[in-house]
Order: C-alpha cells, then structure tokens, then sequence
C-alpha cells in the first residue's frame, strides 16, 4: 500500500454563512469576495455593483439550474453567492408541498415533510460542494438570523444568541446541516449604511486583501 503524508495548508475554495439581522450589510460583504456572482433569491441587491442573475429565481428548479449553469461555465464567477439561504429553503418547501401535493409541511404526517425538505437542502449542498471539490468557485451563503435562547446542560440559567433564520418549522432539521457544510461561520454584528462591523473577521478589508489568493 501506497501511503503518502503531507504537511502544510491547503488551499482550496471556501464554503462560508454570512448570517446577521436584516440591514446589516450580509450582501455588501459578499460583494467583497473575488468576482462575485449573485443568485439573488429576494431581489435586493439591486444597490450593489455585481454581477447576478437576471431574473431571480422563482423556484427550486430554477435555482437549481442557476448553480448547474456555473458548474457547466466555471468562467462565470469565483465566487457564487445564494442571497439568501433562508429564502431559498422557502422555495425548497414549496417544491416539496407541490410535488407531493400538499398544503403544508405537517400534512405528510409522521414527520415525513421534514424529511423530504431535509434530504433536497442535503443534494442542494452537496451540489453546491461539487463547486468546491471541482475548483470552480467559492460558495457564499447570505442568511438572515433571529436571536434563540440557549441553554448549557452543565450551567445555570440561559442566553440568548443569534441563530440561523431559517424556516420556522423546519430550521431545526435544515440549520445544523448548513452549519455543519460550511468551513467558516461568520456573524454580522454591526448595523446601519456604514457596512457592517464583525468580530475577528477573517476577509476584514485588510485582511482579505492579503488573502485573496487563498479565498
């Protein structure tokens, strides 16, 4: 057997959740990324100088095309961002509720609702990390988020934090796989048209400049 040892850091694209309150400037740091490519769910990056799909998607399908597209025509971007996440799930739901013909997530019973959406965000990222494993581009994941209160079996008392917002029934199979996929969780803690303000900042401008080439 043939066993081969490395060292060092390896580069290869980054897979990042930029979550925060609306308004906190989530897209303005994505648009710093190298050669964006908006997939801009809700239509409001329309302020932003980037590049984006024309129209925005109105259905899991179509967003699904959208992300074949840049994998068949890696020229496009170096990065590909879902503006947001939390909406996209909303079309992801949709898609399951008409395939299957039902008005809403409970209706399936047993709890099989949630497993149909958790199972299509799971081939949504792992189509996602095809980009990724191909070296075609970085993925960007915009999502809105929404404070929980938290509790520490071994501590007394509980906090609150901010949480992926993501669809209120379903977060709870859907958040932690996203979480999970991604290599760097970054939490927009600053608000207002000024931008937005992080702690420990990875691609902080300075930063990530110095860091491009690794991005």
């Amino acid at each position: 057997m043939n066993v081969r040892i490395s060292g060092g850091i390896v580069r290869k694209r980054q897979k990042v959740v930029i979550y925060g309150p609306e308004g906190v400037g989530k897209s303005t740091l994505a648009a710093n990324f190298p050669a964006p490519l908006f997939i801009d769910t809700e239509g409001s990056t329309g302020n932003l100088d980037v590049n984006r799909f024309e129209d925005k998607p109105t259905s899991w399908s179509m967003l699904l095309n959208y992300i074949e597209f840049v994998k068949n025509n890696p020229q496009v971007c170096e990065t590909l961002v879902i503006d947001t996440m939390d909406w996209a799930e909303r079309l992801c739901v949709e898609d399951v509720l008409s395939t299957h013909g039902k008005k809403g997530i409970e209706d399936f019973g047993y709890g099989n609702g949630y497993v149909y959406v958790f199972e299509a965000i799971g081939r949504f990222l792992n189509l996602l990390q095809e980009l990724i494993d191909k070296d075609i581009c970085n993925v960007v994941l915009n999502c809105h988020s929404h404070l929980k209160k938290f509790e520490q079996p071994d501590e007394a008392g509980s906090y609150d934090r901010y949480e992926l917002k993501l669809g209120k029934k379903t977060s709870s199979q859907t958040a932690p796989l996203v979480k999970e996929w991604a290599d760097r969780l970054e939490q927009g803690q600053g608000f207002g048209a000024g931008g937005i303000r992080h702690s420990e900042m990875w691609f902080r401008q300075g930063k990530f400049q110095a860091d491009r080439s690794a991005v």
